[in-house]
């Protein structure tokens, strides 16, 4: 079952992006293993996020298989209307920004919207993640993207809500097998619990890759200046001090796109069933 991307290769050719020679490459490198013969807005997508190191990208496409068929429960089911995930609309807060950075970056930001832990599933939560991953490659693939997660509402009582395991394979995913480059990762109204998390998460995060990762811790007691240094304010909601429309409106957009392609992710489940 082909993935129904909406943006042309040729297109991603013509702006110098990658090559016919590199997509055809790992075209002929698939058939020597016992992975599906990926589509070509597939492998475009891994090239970019390796800047065309054939490489890597062999290295990071297995990977990205291995680990989603290791850990189902935060890659499969990508099903807007299951339980779980109908119940974690209604806490978290998630939306694609409209408009991108420099370099042709795309923003996502995460929030908590209901902050009791008891409703916190972090599986949903995560899952959710990789969907908006996903989503901004779907229509026009960034060079980047850039995270900001809203540490606002979450206090001591969530990191009981932390599964380890699945955890640790989320960030065997994002270190080894995501097909897209992570700019940088901001934390807006960092706290004690972030750091204490950071603590936790830094024991299995690899060596040579922390120098490389850009986290930026940003306080409740700060303003907003600091933040657009990196994510500057036309791009983002009016509530983190930016030019857009409101959290609310632009989630809505967001969920709506993410409703509009519920086939993809039925469709990338199914291709990772190939024998």
């Amino acid at each position: 079952m082909a993935l129904p991307f909406q943006f042309n290769v040729k297109t991603i050719i013509e702006d110098g992006r990658t090559t016919e020679s590199d997509i055809s490459a790992i075209k002929t490198w698939l058939k020597t293993t016992s992975l599906p013969p990926l589509q070509e807005q597939f492998i475009v997508l891994f090239l970019l996020s390796c800047s065309n190191d054939l490489a890597s990208v062999r290295n990071t496409i297995e990977y990205y298989f291995k680990v989603k068929n290791e850990a189902p429960q935060i890659f499969n089911d990508c099903d807007l209307e299951n339980t779980d995930m109908k119940k974690i609309l209604s806490v978290a807060g998630f939306c694609i920004l409209p408009r991108r950075m420099d370099n042709n970056t795309a923003v996502i930001v995460v929030k908590l919207i209901d902050t009791n832990y008891r409703n916190c599933d972090v599986i949903s939560v995560t899952k959710l993640g990789n969907m908006l991953l996903h989503l901004s490659q779907i229509y026009d693939p960034p060079n980047e993207v850039t995270l900001v997660m809203d540490m606002k509402g979450i206090g001591l009582m969530h990191l009981t809500c932390i599964k380890m395991r699945a955890m640790l394979s989320e960030l065997a995913y994002v270190q080894e097998g995501v097909p897209l480059k992570v700019r940088e990762i901001h934390i807006l109204n960092a706290n004690y619990i972030f750091y204490r998390m950071l603590d936790l998460f830094k024991m299995f995060i690899k060596n040579e890759l922390l120098p490389k990762l850009q986290i930026r811790a940003h306080s409740a007691k700060d303003d907003f200046q600091e933040f657009h240094k990196y994510v500057p304010a036309f791009v983002l909601p009016k509530e983190y001090g930016g030019e857009l429309a409101c959290f609310d409106e632009i989630m809505k957009g967001t969920l709506e796109k993410l409703v509009e392609n519920q086939a993809f992710f039925k469709a990338e489940e199914e291709m990772r069933k190939f024998k």
